[in-house]
């Protein structure tokens, strides 16, 4: 398995499902080399607050 390994806060599991973003998490887990862009997005997805998770689910709607 090529995935970094996930010890995010239960809360931020909570968001990222809460927010529909439970899928590009994983996603992002299981990327290998990533951009600086998907760097920033995984990082506020694990251990972000709700409101960053929340801009992040916002953007992608657009």
């Amino acid at each position: 398995m090529n995935a970094h390994y996930d010890e995010t806060p239960i809360e931020n599991q909570e968001w990222q499902f809460k927010y529909g973003l439970k899928k590009e998490f994983i996603d992002l887990l299981f990327t290998k080399e990533l951009t600086p862009e998907q760097r920033r997005r995984l990082d506020i997805l694990h251990h972000g607050t709700e409101e960053q998770i929340k801009q992040l689910a916002e953007k992608k709607r657009f």
